[in-house]
């Protein structure tokens, strides 16, 4: 939040001059194009001399901030939103963030989605994090905001994605939908093709972007609120050589599962029991105790712990239907599905 400090001299043509002049100055630096304007007036006054200075005063003020920052007032989608305190005699700015939805794929089975700040200092940074702050020195999260923080000139951001995959989980295919939230930019409308083709040439190992538009802040629900079920390709190891006709009998089958919530995720997760839909889609036996597993599962099931069992969380398992103890070496998400899991 900036501000810009003036002197009170009344409710006239001169206070209003010389507080949009002040704020031009302090806003220069910053793009935008429409705002929106209120007022805070002395505690002193009746409810009544406020709206009367409000009803009177506020077109006054509308007027001479469009003039100095020659920007149109918006009141219903601005970009900057301005606050005149006459309790403090300041002007207050909030800028409003810019939002860009697109889609990732990640390449790293070493990068999480988004940052994951160290648990002891929360952040600030310790010698258990490296002074970093943080848990891992690399994500999607971060990655992208090494190029977009500057080309936009924003002081932070913030990454929304639909849904998670976990570190050591590539997600390939037409990759995962996100948001990227850019607090207090200077900058509005660079090209998004800057921003695309910046990461995928830097960032070319690890992951990638693409179908980048700007949108508004109701997209971030809508993304939180999608449950889409998606299509896994896990490299399967069996503690027992793999009976291929159990397996070619499982392939296409259609399962509903009970999963309790899994042992490694249990201290941070309630402890609940949940239903889960699948299809086992393909088995491809490769070795005689390896195989790839392609599976739909529904969104919310856990995977690794449908193939393993989960010392008999999940029920039931791909261990459980083989017959074989497995356990996921290597897991992928390779499409996000717009259509439910059977």
């Amino acid at each position: 939040m900036q501000y810009a400090k003036y002197a009170f001299t009344g409710f006239n043509a001169e206070t209003v001059s010389l507080m949009a002049e002040n704020s031009a100055k302090i806003l220069k630096e910053f793009e935008f194009s429409r705002f929106m304007v209120g007022c805070t007036f002395q505690n002193a006054l009746s409810d009544e001399a406020r709206m009367l200075l409000k009803k009177e005063f506020q077109p006054v003020l509308v007027r001479g901030f469009e003039k100095a920052l020659n920007a149109k007032a918006d009141f219903e989608n601005p970009e900057l939103e301005i606050t005149v305190n006459f309790n403090q005699d300041l002007v207050f700015f909030h800028l409003r963030p810019v939002f860009i939805t697109g889609r990732y794929k990640k390449f790293s089975r070493e990068i999480t989605q988004t940052k994951h700040f160290c648990f002891k200092c929360l952040g600030k940074g310790c010698g258990f994090c490296g002074k970093t702050g943080l848990l891992t020195p690399e994500s999607v999260q971060s990655l992208v905001e090494k190029h977009a923080l500057p080309l936009f000139g924003a002081s932070s951001a913030k990454f929304h994605g639909a849904g998670r995959e976990d570190k050591d989980v590539r997600m390939l295919g037409n990759g995962r939908q996100f948001v990227l939230e850019l607090l207090e930019p200077k900058k509005r409308s660079p090209g998004l093709k800057h921003l695309r083709d910046a990461v995928n040439r830097e960032e070319a190992k690890k992951m990638e972007i693409s179908g980048l538009e700007f949108c508004q802040k109701e997209a971030v629900a809508r993304l939180k609120e999608s449950k889409n079920s998606k299509l896994y390709e896990a490299k399967v190891s069996c503690e027992q050589p793999i009976d291929s006709k159990k397996a070619k009998a499982l392939s296409g089958k259609s399962l509903e599962i009970v999963q309790r919530t899994p042992v490694r995720v249990s201290k941070r997760r309630a402890d609940l029991e949940r239903k889960r839909k699948a299809e086992i889609k393909s088995i491809e036996i490769t070795a005689k105790k390896e195989l790839k597993l392609q599976v739909i599962a529904e969104s919310g099931l856990y995977v690794k712990e449908f193939v393993s069992g989960d010392e008999g969380r999940t029920n039931p398992s791909f261990s459980s239907l083989l017959e074989n103890k497995c356990s996921c070496k290597e897991l992928d998400v390779m499409e996000i599905m717009e259509s439910p899991a059977p």
